[in-house]
Order: C-alpha cells, then structure tokens, then sequence
C-alpha cells in the first residue's frame, strides 16, 4: 500500500492513502462507547422532573430510568424497562406524583418506584403473557392507570389480543376498559379526567394508513373506570391516517392528520362543537410528526403563553428536507404559527413540555452528539434558549470532532421525480486524499428498515468509522420513506422489492456520474438490516442488474416473504398485504418473484449475513435457507454468516455491537476494495 506524505498549506501534516485504507481513531470500542442511546423521556407533570431511559448495552444490555438533571439512577440491576408490545415497544414509563411506573423486561410486570425506595414494587399481575406500555394516570384517582395491554395468552400474531386495560395499583390487579380494535395508543385523560382520548386501528392499516381517534366520557368506580358516549374524532380506515392526541384543556384536544395534502399537519378538536379544524391558517407539504414505529414518540408538546397571556401553545416539530424544524403555533382562534430559526437539532423526539413554557426532548445533531435538551420559549417573538442537560457522548469520546463527516442531502431526479438521499464524504484529519492518482472513492448504500422509515441526517459512530477510513457513505431514502409525505410513502405499494431496489441501484449510479462524479461506481458495497436487509438481498439476486453491487451485507434482513408473512408479529401482520398487492393466499406468484431466497441460485455478489438467534420477527431459518442455498450453488467463498446468540431483531449487547461491525469492515476490506479503480 503506498502512503506519502504532503504539507497542507497551512503547515498541517497529511497524508494520502488509498481510500478505504485509512487509518482512524475510531474503533468498534469507541463506537459502543461513544454512543449513548436514549430511548425514552418523559416528564411528571405534577413536579416538572425529568427523566429518561438508556440502553446500557454493557450492562447486560439494560434499559435503565434515570434522573436527568440529577444524573441518578432510579431503577436497579436487574431490571429493565423495556417493553415488547409491537416487538418495537416505546412508552415503558410513566411518572407521576414523584412516582415511576414502568414495565420490566424480564417478566413484562408493571413495577412502581419512588425516588426514595430502593426495590420497585409490583402493580400487576404475574403473568408473563401480558406486556403493557403507554400509560396514563388518572389525574383525581392516581391508582388508578391505563395502558395499552397486549396479551399473548394464545402467543400467535393471528390470535394476540390488544385492548386498553385499567391498571388498579393498590389491587394490583387489572380491568379492561376498551376492546375490539386491532390496536390501541396514546390513551390521555384530560385534566380534569372526565374524558379520555386515545388512538387505535385495525388490520390491514399501520397507523400511518389509516387509524381513528376517539374520545369517550369517563365513570370512576371503586377500583376501575369505565367509558361511555364514545365519539369518533377523526380519521378513517385505509385512507386517513391520525396520531397523537393530546389534550390542551378539558375541551380541546391537539393531534396530528394527513387527511388534507397527505401530509401530517396539527389539528384541534372541540368536544363543545364537535368539529375539527385545521390548527394553522393553511396546511403546509411538511410532516409534523414520524410514523408511529414506536409507542410514545409525540412530535410535539404545550407550553404556556410566554408573553403573559391566556392563549395556549404548541411546540411542534416537523420534517422539511429529511431533518427537523421547530414551530410554535397558537392553538387559539387566530391559528398563528412561528418558526424558530435556526433550529440547531437534525432530529427531536419524545417531546414533553416541562411546565410553563419550556419543553425537553431528546435530540440529535449532524456536526456533533446530541443529547437530551431543555428548550424555554421567550417573549412576544418567541426566543429560544437551549440546555442541554444529558450528552449522548461521554466525555472519554470527545476529540474525535475532526473525523465527523457531514451530511450533504441531495435530491436526484428521474423522469422528473424526486430521489432523496443523503451523501457522507471520506474525511480524516490526517489524510488528504488518496495516494492513487484519480480515485474515487468507494461507496457504502445504505437502506434503512421499516421499510417505511427514513435515514435522518443525525451523527452516527458507525458512518463514521468508515468514512474516517476513506470510504464514502450514502443513504437512499427510497420511494416508501417517511418525511417526504403520504405521496411518496405510497410509491411502495405493491412494489416492494421493486422501487426501493432500483432507487437503491439508480442512487450511486447517479452519483458515479457527471455532474456529481463523487464515488468511484465499480466498487459498490449495499448493506441494511430487517427491511433493509430484504432491499440488500433483493437488489443482489432478483434485481434488474443483480451484479451491479461488488459486496452486500444483510442483518437479520427478510428473504423469505412467505414465511415473513406466516410468522412476523402482529403488529406486522398485514403490512406486506399492501406493500405486496395482496396476501400470499391471493398473490402467491408475487410472494414467490419477490423472495430473494428462491432466486439465491443467482447471487454472484459476495454476500454476508448477520443474525440473531432470537429474532422473532426475522426467524434465523430465514437467514440460514438462503446462505444455504448459495454455498449448495457453489458459492461458499462467496457467502458469510454469523448467528448471535441471545440477540433479537437488533443488536443490544455490547460484545455483539462490536463483532457485527469488525465483521463488516473485514468483509468490505476483502471484498469491496480489491480489483480496479
């Protein structure tokens, strides 16, 4: 390998090296390390303290409460608040009164703990089978929870049941309070818990497709409540999708709907004149709000009138170009809205108003780690001030600013129709480019999962441990990704295997080409996990070029749509219905040409495959059928696969975090780098 040595002309020694040879700082340690994830904030709203839950993927790969300001664990080893309702989980806790509830791992119990005790308490039932999450407590009776409960009694995704259940703290026992959807969220009493809201939707919508949000009068009885006069607010099965709801006062609830452009925009309801209107003077082709993956993930949050007034605020956050704006938008007569300018954060979610007219999230940013934030709204023009009260760094992972590649978001067009994708450079303070004399870079695709999520433009220590070593890095936000609307979204139905593939192949091949000219288009690397697993398999062996890509890595990624569609969770259960035209009983020839499994007789790409032993969504059988399949072709020095013992859908702990990606760089070194530039 040939390295020299060059003087920058400000007198900064460099060196040049071929790409994807460079040497970094950035190691699979400094990945897990530098890296905290927050998967939950929450606020309790009777003393404003706040708090959140982090993966500790060293710690046996426990979610643990913390005090946020106070920096002080609430939960002991071993628990571990996580829940699995829609195996994706979100909204394990809850706080209220200076007390935290939240669902344990282990025995899917619900447990309360106050700051002053030291072993938490269980309030359910013991049994296994009921998972809960998104909870909501009484605002008059505080025994008295709801939640969502998804019982797995007849443990089948056909036979799972989801209802809304009461949760009797003092008895320790549980009431149903709401059945007969498929699925159930964002259960809000309103203050003075005389009314209830909540979300919920049936098969064969997600709720970004169709779902309603309902209200109901509540009756407090001695050890449960129960609902009367329940009103459909909004929404609509199959073709308007509307989420969460909120309560700005005893008659007003805010939530979010699609149902006028197609993309999610605020609305408030009366109970007083039973309408719904718009909450800003005309709708906006932005999305206030990412579709609901997880439970508990609201885009927005009040906030009191900072001018001294009584007019009540929302703080809403919404996507505009694959990252995150914050407006303050008046939920009075006069529908005013304000956007704060220069919002510093790429993405913000799990946001909670703190008391008056401060709001907290968890935030991320694309030129260093983000954290969790305090925003306070100031004045008549609305000035906002930031602090930041948790980093999702430690401190033993700073000096590696200088590595940190930034997004550079790029909308290719096709036929007139718009291709977004986000592109990251090689950069490495101590290299300057490459020792060959016209190299481009090679390049990493990457496809995001759902497949109806998105790549968003946040700091990541994977990216950048191969960009720091020379490689280039590129999300395709594939037709079928959120936070480009409703419009975009549907370009995948019924054409899953089909669009994402040739956007994913159109993508660097664009890029390779004039004007951009940025990689080098003969060494292409795709690589995804679950659903971007499928897209990387898809792309190498049913795709129009299945050649095109020099190497591919899957984790836990779908080959086998058939036995997706047979064993995947409830949740999912339906999904493929509309990603695929139809059920495998209806379109058993589409089911057949779209699973990369029966077509791995033509896989010729260099092929790895990562997987965990648990996964129940992804069953390893998957995995293991098509990896077969290659080596009994005579594909064995093509292929690698790697089973993760103890891992679900989804890397938790440490060790694995670490293997997966030395695995991966070895993999893209032997196979990605060699042959011609």
């Amino acid at each position: 390998m040939a390295i020299s040595i060059c003087i920058d002309s400000d007198t900064t020694m460099s060196q040049t090296a071929p790409y994807g040879k460079w040497e970094s700082t950035i190691t699979p340690e400094s990945v897990v390390q530098g890296n905290i994830s927050f998967t939950e904030l929450f606020v309790d709203p009777t003393n404003n303290k706040i708090y959140h839950i982090e993966a500790r993927p060293q710690d046996n790969a426990r979610y643990v409460i913390v005090d946020t300001i106070a920096g002080q664990d609430i939960i002991p080893s071993p628990y571990s608040a996580r829940t699995g309702i829609q195996e994706y989980g979100g909204a394990a806790a809850i706080a209220y009164g200076g007390t935290v509830y939240f669902s344990n791992s282990a025995d899917n119990r619900v447990y309360s703990i106050k700051a002053t005790t030291e072993i938490p308490e269980p309030v359910t039932p013991d049994k296994k089978e009921y998972r809960y999450a998104n909870f909501t407590v009484h605002p008059v009776r505080h025994d008295l929870l709801v939640s969502v409960l998804e019982d797995h009694t007849v443990d089948t995704p056909q036979t799972v049941v989801t209802t809304l259940t009461v949760v009797n703290t003092a008895r320790k026992a549980v009431f149903p309070l709401v059945v007969g959807a498929d699925f159930y969220a964002a259960p809000v009493f309103n203050p003075s818990g005389n009314k209830i809201a909540w979300q919920e939707w049936y098969h064969p919508d997600m709720p970004w497709e169709g779902s309603l949000i309902k209200i109901a009068d509540v009756l407090v009885q001695q050890d449960t409540i129960v609902v009367l006069n329940t009103t459909r607010v909004a929404g609509e099965q199959l073709t308007k999708s509307v989420n969460y709801p909120l309560w700005a006062s005893d008659t007003m609830l805010v939530f979010t709907s699609d149902e006028l452009n197609g993309f999610q925009n605020p609305f408030t309801y009366s109970t007083l004149t039973g309408t719904a209107q718009l909450a800003i003077p005309e709708s906006i082709k932005e999305d206030f709000g990412a579709p609901a993956w997880t439970l508990g993930n609201f885009p927005f949050a009040l906030l009191d009138d900072p001018r001294g007034g009584n007019d009540k605020l929302a703080a809403f956050t919404a996507f505009r170009d694959g990252r995150n704006v914050l407006y303050i938008i008046s939920l009075s007569d006069d529908k005013r809205i304000v956007e704060i300018h220069d919002f510093p954060f790429s993405v913000v979610n799990r946001v909670n108003q703190r008391g008056g007219t401060s709001i907290a999230f968890n935030a991320r940013k694309s030129d260093a780690p983000g954290g969790i934030f305090l925003c306070t709204i100031s004045g008549s023009s609305f000035v906002p001030s930031y602090q930041a009260l948790k980093p999702s760094a430690p401190q033993s992972a700073s000096g590696n600013e200088a590595y940190i590649s930034l997004p550079r978001p790029i909308t290719l067009y096709r036929d007139g129709k718009p291709l977004y994708v986000v592109y990251y450079a090689p950069k490495n303070p101590k290299y300057s480019g490459s020792s060959i004399l016209g190299e481009k870079p090679p390049c990493i695709v990457h496809m995001h999962g759902g497949p109806t999520s998105m790549a968003t433009q946040v700091l990541s220590w994977e990216r950048l441990y191969y960009t720091s070593r020379g490689y280039a890095w590129l999300d395709v936000n594939y037709g079928g990704s959120s936070g480009y609307g409703r419009e975009y979204i549907s370009r995948l139905a019924g054409n899953w295997g089909i669009v994402d593939i040739q956007d994913c192949q159109d993508a660097p091949k664009l890029l390779a080409a004039a004007p951009y000219s940025l990689i080098d288009g003969r060494r292409v690397a795709i690589r995804g996990g679950s659903a971007g697993g499928f897209s990387t398999l898809a792309s190498i062996s049913i795709a129009p070029e299945p050649g095109f890509f020099k190497t591919a890595a899957s984790s836990f990624g779908v080959s086998d749509l058939v036995s997706l569609a047979k064993f995947t969770h409830k949740f999912e259960l339906r999904y493929m219905d509309k990603l695929l035209g139809g059920t495998p009983q209806e379109v058993p020839e589409v089911y057949a040409a779209r699973s990369p499994v029966n077509h791995a007789d033509k896989i010729v790409t260099p092929l790895l495959v990562l997987q965990g032993a648990e996964d129940k969504i992804v069953l390893p059988e998957q995995a293991e059928k098509i990896v077969n399949t290659i080596i009994e072709h005579g594909g064995a020095d093509g292929v690698q696969y790697h089973l993760f013992e103890g891992e679900g859908h989804g890397w938790q702990h440490a060790e694995t975090i670490k293997e997966a990606l030395r695995l991966e760089h070895d993999w893209y070194d032997k196979k990605l780098l060699t042959g011609s530039i």
